[in-house]
């Protein structure tokens, strides 16, 4: 990538970052408030992607997500923990041969019962 290319791109992630708020004396450490930025940011970027179908962006998306993900790990490590042993249980539950099938209606509306719960109860 040539110089001026990466000065574009540092002036381009200055401006959204600083649209989105992200703090401005960010160094890296996770941060509630710079996990929730970079969740915004994400959304944004997602969007712009189904709206335009400009792919262009998605290995930054992935990035972002990574680095999310690594955020929600240091800040909440206990939800991190519980919702990966939930995950491997549902992996092992599903791979079971006697493992009963659900309609797509029950599979969302145990979704969304799930999401009401979390609203719910403060991150």
């Amino acid at each position: 990538m040539r110089t001026p290319s990466i000065e574009a791109l540092a002036s381009a992630w200055a401006r959204i970052a600083q649209e989105a708020g992200f703090p401005a004396d960010y160094e890296g450490t996770a941060t509630p408030e710079a996990h929730q930025v970079s969740e915004a940011i994400q959304e944004r970027i997602r969007e712009h992607i189904v709206a335009t179908n400009d792919m262009r962006l998605f290995g930054l998306l992935h990035l972002l997500g990574q680095a999310s993900l690594r955020m929600e790990q240091v800040l909440w490590p206990r939800e991190y923990e519980r919702m990966t042993r939930e995950v491997e249980e549902a992996l092992r539950k599903a791979d079971d041969p006697n493992a009963r099938s659900y309609t797509h209606e029950e599979v969302m509306q145990a979704m969304q019962e799930r999401i009401d719960q979390a609203r719910d109860k403060p991150c």
